[in-house]
């Protein structure tokens, strides 16, 4: 995915777009479990594999809870495996929606994470400084928010454990603590709003004539990358609002595309394939370049070394 950032950021942006949208139009499993295992890939190829045990670790106990709710509150379904308390079945149905609807959140939440390392503000400004200023200036300081908002909460935090030292909290001072935390980072993040209101206004950001910088320049490169993405995403929306995609699961677990439009099921199952391994392509054609640089390099290092150098 790294790829991405060589090329102008609308392209990264509406790559962002193309693959929420599939994420989010269907519950089909097929379509959630690719979407979530390529999501998996960019976030451990952007931030690493600790981080990414790290999110996992916090939305386990929220997919549980998700797949316990929609089990207790939703009764419907053909197939009971047990009840809870009275009269609450627990199917296979219900349990399945409820496991993939928690997957099909933790997808969204990766894809972006990716969109935040990926885009920076000032890029966000790139794309919508000029047909729409407002909308992405409110976009690219939300996005800087909070980043800078969890780096101060850690300073804060580390900043009350030095002035503790290895004092021992109990449960009452340990919600103190955390109220005081709270309170601090607020105040932090009041003050910080005001300083911008301030500079935007010495900045003249309300006058009609001003304008964005940006250092991006839109070229002919770009303009191939967003017409193929846009080529596979229409294809693959017509494909899946056809109904190929349709997955059933009450009363009972049903895919209803998969005998009725099995050629546009297959059209839809590639589009989406490739939408999803665009970064990839990027990555190892880039790859593939270097190690032909390289390849050359090592070549000229050895003509060097022997006394003989040709120049083509």
């Amino acid at each position: 995915m790294q790829s991405l950032k060589d090329y102008h950021p609308i392209v990264s942006f509406l790559y962002f777009i193309c693959v929420l949208t599939c994420s989010m139009i269907t519950r089909n499993p097929i379509w959630v479990l690719l979407c979530l295992i390529f999501a998996v890939i960019y976030v451990i190829q952007l931030k690493g594999i600790k981080y990414f045990l790290f999110q996992l670790l916090y939305f386990f106990p929220m997919l549980i809870f998700i797949i316990f709710m929609n089990s207790y509150f939703n009764s419907l379904g053909l197939t009971v495996l047990f009840y809870l308390g009275k009269g609450s079945p627990v199917t296979v149905e219900n349990l399945t929606y409820g496991l993939i609807s928690g997957l099909a959140l933790f997808t969204i939440l990766l894809w972006f994470i990716c969109f935040n390392s990926l885009l920076t503000a000032d890029e966000i400004l790139a794309i919508m400084g000029k047909r729409l200023p407002t909308i992405g200036l409110s976009l690219a300081m939300i996005i800087k928010f909070i980043p800078d908002t969890i780096k101060q909460g850690r300073e804060v935090l580390l900043n009350q454990k030095a002035m503790l030292g290895e004092q021992k909290l109990t449960g009452q001072q340990k919600v103190k603590f955390a109220a005081r935390m709270l309170t601090v980072l607020l105040s932090w993040s009041m003050e910080n709003s005001l300083e911008t209101a301030d500079s935007m206004l010495a900045k003249g950001y309300p006058a009609k004539n001003r304008i964005n910088y940006s250092r991006e320049h839109f070229n002919l490169g770009d303009a191939g990358m967003i017409l193929t993405m846009l080529l596979l995403f229409i294809g693959h929306l017509m494909c899946a609002f056809s109904g190929s995609i349709k997955f059933a699961y009450y009363p009972f677990l049903n895919w209803t595309g998969l005998t009725t439009n099995r050629v546009l099921l297959i059209i839809s199952l590639i589009s989406l394939c490739l939408i999803l391994i665009f970064p990839l392509i990027l990555d190892m054609i880039n790859w593939f370049k270097w190690q032909k640089i390289l390849k050359q390099e090592q070549t000229m290092q050895q003509q060097i070394i022997d006394g003989i150098i040709v120049y083509e």
